[in-house]
């Protein structure tokens, strides 16, 4: 746990903090916020991600098999 300053706009990371993240230049933080005074950091490494995506396109996940057969119908009977 750390402790930082919001100043003219904005938010300053300890040098700890940063290097416990392991930030690297384009990496993106996602900030949410779960209620007032309350927040999640979440690291998107910009690099990583677009390498995960590619992998994933090469190496798609094993989803399973479906059971039967499944129709146009039964795929839609319950939109109107």
């Amino acid at each position: 746990m750390a402790e930082t300053i919001y100043h003219e706009g904005k938010v300053y990371l300890p040098k700890k903090v940063r290097a416990k993240l392991e930030l690297v230049d384009g990496d993106v933080l996602y900030i949410e916020v779960l209620s007032r005074g309350v927040a999640r950091l979440t690291v998107v490494r910009s690099r990583q991600a677009s390498d995960r995506v590619l992998e994933r396109l090469e190496k798609p996940p094993d989803l399973g098999k479906l059971k039967g057969k499944l129709s146009r119908e039964k795929i839609y009977e319950d939109i109107t």
